[in-house]
């Protein structure tokens, strides 16, 4: 079996849907989540943290995905999960290529907004949270995305140009 490589435009098309999808649970999600589960939330989002500090590259895909998904399943709106779901797949093999080097130690890590607006009730900031947390990843994600599907030829030459000098 073949995983197609995204290109840009397919890239750009399946996350402005995610904004739209994931903003819609995560506003439902307000109005239906425990305390409880925003203490989970916390709790998990600073695992996420220690792993990207520690460069734990499965650890962050694992606990990232668990967090998005705890507050999808509290929207309560199973279709729209669903069709979550399905772009989450699309995009997954992506995700892998990110090394989280610039956003290690994220002190304004944008699950900190969403956390905020859960525990508040507050559904649009819980959707504009969410929204902004899918922009800030893709600026990392589309960037390999770019990568590739540079022609093989510049592949090479950009491998070869970056081990001059590394002696």
């Amino acid at each position: 079996m073949m995983v197609p490589v995204l290109n840009v435009a397919r890239f750009r098309e399946i996350r402005d849907i995610r904004i739209e999808l994931e903003g819609r649970a995560a506003d439902a999600a307000a109005n239906n989540i425990s305390s409880h589960d925003v203490f989970a939330l916390e709790k998990m989002h600073e695992q996420l943290m220690r792993a990207r500090r520690q460069r734990d590259v499965q650890t962050v895909l694992s606990i990232n995905e668990e967090f998005h998904f705890k507050i999808y399943r509290s929207s309560d709106l199973p279709v729209v999960c669903g069709l979550i779901e399905s772009l989450w797949v699309q995009m997954g093999p992506l995700l892998t290529l990110n090394d989280f080097g610039e956003s290690a130690t994220a002190k304004d890590h944008p699950h900190r907004s969403i956390l905020a607006s859960l525990a508040e009730r507050d559904g649009a900031g819980a959707r504009l949270a969410l929204a902004n947390d899918i922009l800030w990843a893709s600026r990392y994600l589309e960037k390999a995305v770019v990568r590739l599907n540079q022609p093989a030829d510049d592949k090479k030459k950009r491998s070869s140009t970056s081990t001059v000098g590394a002696n």
